[in-house]
């Protein structure tokens, strides 16, 4: 029983209870005193008896407008009120008559008397019978077996009171005019009582069981009472038994309506019902045992045949309860299979939609969660902003950590998630590294609020399985507007979840119209890429490596430029992300590959010693884990007949970072002969570890370490830490970007040997590097 239960339970005495349990009092007092003679005046007598049944119908209808209180609860007890009313109406009738005509014993009631009983009556009966018992399949079976039970108690009280008036009371000729009111009247109470103990038993949620079984005493008494009170009283002119039944029975109605109001707010778990009535097994009991008393007095014969029948209805009625009981034993072991049946669609329920490593919300479920938000919003209930996570090189971790490693860092993500947003919100994991964010009632800019401390939360290192993680994420925010569909939403999320990472990962970014410009103008660039590999519009051009302090070219790198027909020139930084994105930098790079080397071999048959001792290509991280790449460069090499070990494959650290396939492709061009350099190092995932998996025998240190290079700059003291690196690791190091001389003399100071940039010229095409080779020898590689 819980706190509340048990505050319900106990009786508080209230100045309403108090005042109706004193007046019963004094009625019963009065009764008392002049129940022999007539010591008082007879209206004295009414008087509390008035105020004692008007109490009830107040506190019944004071319990109606409790709050918390269910719908049809509050209907019943508005119906009492109106019952417990119209008694009262009764009462002061029965007053008036009785002090009007004090000399007659029990005088006849006027019309507007019995019409306020009937009515009384009436509406009880309406509210037993619209008393609720369960759903509608169940209603009709429990409305049955009331119906038999009534038939059961009305047959028994008729027996009964037939019995007792004709050899008790010894007047078969008053039968007709007192035995039939006795009868309805008692038979009615106890009806009345049978209808508030079916509904105790089987359960309604908003009526209180103990405020139930309280009506059902006032039922009890009310419906014997005044049935019997003329058999058990032997009254006098002036004194009516109504004055302490009434009051009496009603003051269970006033008890059980203040339990009903304390009991209001109060959820009371279902009991489940009986499997079996005791009512008609009392009956039958009662009859056997009225057989009994008759069959003595009729003499042997009737005795034994009265014995043998009661001794067999015995043994019927044994079997039967244990065949109810056994049926009853059967339902619990069935309740408790259904329970756990019950338990395990629950837990199917929610691992169907909830992530099984995180138990979050999963895809279909937030997809839910968002037209169920959408479909309030349309109502004009909130507004909803959903957030789109994908965690940035999660697929390195999980290549160099292991699966382990990636799944505990996930689940410390999603904690952070549930603790970073409103417990009304909705987390959710989408699949991989990529989670979403319902925020309710919010619009964009608070969003983002939401956002940053997100991001904030996940600066903090990640514990998983012994390592220290850091975790970058990039974020996409959309606002929900009229008529829109959860998958367009998060179409929309997506969209601004790459522009974040476009501007450099670790960022948020909100959707606008602008993002959907941007990706037209990303198809339509892919398209024309497309075309123009097609009709031959891109060029390559070269840009010399130089030794150092002189300039002798040793090497070139192979630049890919594209003049758009309506545009004009396009930089690689722009249409080199789509080609990568739309898959084009596949073909793209085979054909930049299989060019640069023609043109090499060219060099190499046209110039001989002169022509450059090494050509560098770059080579993205999708061509790297495109299958069979490495053979395809194998090819390239044989159809044009190049010296592998003059080829230079540039790579980014980013390109190589998440290891796996890109590593192992790598590898195979080394077995090839191929060589391996990494290109501007130090601006992507710089890591000595990357330089000793990596099979890079070159590094290119980034323009952006060389552009202040000049004094006591930080630039300057991380490329020199950087060719003390190289030198001791024995890679070449190759300085690019060197616009001045004084940076040249800087980077030779340094220990520098080879540099690039256009302090030693720009980049040029193949007839400026033939006019340059047939005039110049550059030194040896």
């Amino acid at each position: 029983m819980t706190v509340d239960e048990r505050q319900v339970d106990r009786l508080r005495p209230t100045p309403m209870l108090l005042t109706a349990a004193a007046a019963l009092l004094v009625s019963i007092v009065l009764f008392a005193v002049n129940y022999a003679e007539q010591r008082t005046q007879v209206i004295w007598g009414w008087l509390p008896a008035v105020l004692g049944t008007a109490i009830p119908s107040w506190a019944c209808w004071r319990t109606a407008s409790a709050p918390g209180l269910d719908r049809v609860a509050a209907r019943v007890w508005r119906s009492l009120a109106i019952v417990c009313a119209f008694v009262v109406l009764g009462v002061i009738g029965d007053a008036r008559h009785f002090v009007l005509d004090h000399e007659a014993v029990d005088p006849e009631r006027d019309l507007p008397t019995s019409i306020a009983y009937g009515v009384a009556l009436l509406v009880l009966l309406w509210t037993l019978l619209r008393l609720p018992i369960g759903a509608r399949q169940r209603r009709d079976r429990v409305m049955v077996r009331f119906v038999l039970d009534a038939a059961t108690v009305t047959v028994t009280l008729g027996v009964f009171s037939w019995y007792f008036t004709i050899r008790v009371l010894g007047t078969p000729e008053a039968g007709s005019a007192t035995v039939a009111p006795m009868l309805m009247l008692t038979a009615l109470g106890l009806i009345a009582s049978l209808a508030f103990v079916k509904v105790t038993v089987t359960g309604f949620g908003g009526l209180d069981r103990g405020a139930l079984r309280l009506l059902t005493g006032s039922a009890v008494v009310g419906g014997t009472t005044s049935g019997l009170s003329q058999y058990i009283f032997d009254l006098h002119a002036g004194l009516s038994a109504v004055t302490i039944f009434i009051p009496g029975t009603l003051l269970f109605v006033a008890f059980a309506a203040d339990r009903q109001r304390r009991a209001a707010h109060v959820q009371v778990p279902p009991r489940r019902p009986r499997s079996f009535s005791m009512v008609p097994y009392l009956a039958v009991a009662a009859t056997d045992g009225l057989l009994l008393a008759v069959g003595s007095a009729a003499g042997t014969v009737v005795l034994t045949v009265a014995l043998a029948a009661v001794l067999l209805t015995a043994l019927v009625v044994a079997r039967q309860i244990n065949a109810l009981a056994e049926n009853g034993r059967l339902l619990r072991r069935v309740d408790a299979n259904l329970l756990e049946l019950n338990r395990y669609q629950t837990q199917l329920t929610h691992r169907a939609n909830h992530d099984a490593l995180t138990d979050l919300a999963n895809r279909s479920l937030f997809e839910q969660k968002t037209q169920e938000a959408l479909d309030r919003t349309g109502e004009g209930a909130e507004t909803l902003s959903l957030a789109l996570i994908d965690l940035d090189d999660f697929k390195a971790i999980n290549d160099r950590l292991g699966h382990a490693v990636g799944d505990a860092m996930l689940v410390v993500v999603a904690d952070r998630l549930r603790e970073a947003v409103r417990t009304d919100d909705v987390v959710a994991r989408l699949g991989g590294d990529e989670f979403g964010l319902l925020l309710r009632d919010l619009h964009s800019d608070e969003a983002t609020e939401v956002l940053d401390r997100i991001a904030e939360s996940l600066t903090r290192p990640v514990h998983a399985l012994g390592y220290d993680l850091l975790v970058k994420a990039s974020i996409g925010l959309a606002e929900m507007w009229p008529e829109a569909s959860p998958q367009e939403l998060l179409r929309r999320a997506d969209l601004a979840m790459y522009a974040a990472k476009e501007r450099g990962k670790g960022r948020h970014a909100v959707y606008d119209s602008r993002l959907e410009q941007d990706k037209a103008a990303d198809a339509q660039l892919g398209a024309d890429l497309r075309r123009a590999l097609d009709d031959g519009d891109f060029t390559l051009v070269y840009q010399p490596i130089v030794a150092l302090p002189g300039g002798e070219w040793t090497s070139l790198e192979t630049l890919i430029r594209w003049k758009h027909p309506e545009r004009g020139f396009i930089g690689p930084d722009v249409f080199i992300p789509i080609a990568e994105r739309t898959g084009l930098i596949v073909p793209l790079g085979d054909w930049i590959l299989r060019t640069a080397l023609r043109q090499a071999a060219d060099w190499q048959e046209r110039f001989g010693a002169a022509a450059p001792g090494e050509i560098g290509v770059n080579v993205s991280a999708r061509q790297l884990r495109e299958p069979g790449f490495a053979a395809d460069v194998r090819a390239a090499l044989a159809d044009t007949g190049f010296d592998p070990e003059k080829l230079v494959v540039e790579v980014t650290e980013t390109a190589v970072f998440d290891g796996g396939v890109a590593l192992d492709t790598l590898q195979n061009l080394v077995t090839l002969g191929v060589r391996i350099a990494l290109d501007d190092f130090g601006t992507g995932h710089s890591s000595l570890g990357l330089l000793r998996t990596c099979p890079a025998d070159t590094l290119k240190v980034d323009k952006s370490f060389v552009d202040g290079i000049g004094g006591r700059s930080e630039e300057a003291v991380i490329a020199t830490a950087m060719i003390q690196i190289t030198n001791g690791l024995h890679l070449q190091a190759i300085a690019e970007g060197v616009e001045t001389a004084e940076q040249a003399e800087t980077l030779f100071r340094l220990g520098y040997r080879f540099a690039q940039g256009y302090h030693f010229s720009r980049p040029l095409s193949p007839d400026q590097v033939s006019e340059h080779l047939a005039t110049y020898r550059p030194l040896p590689v």
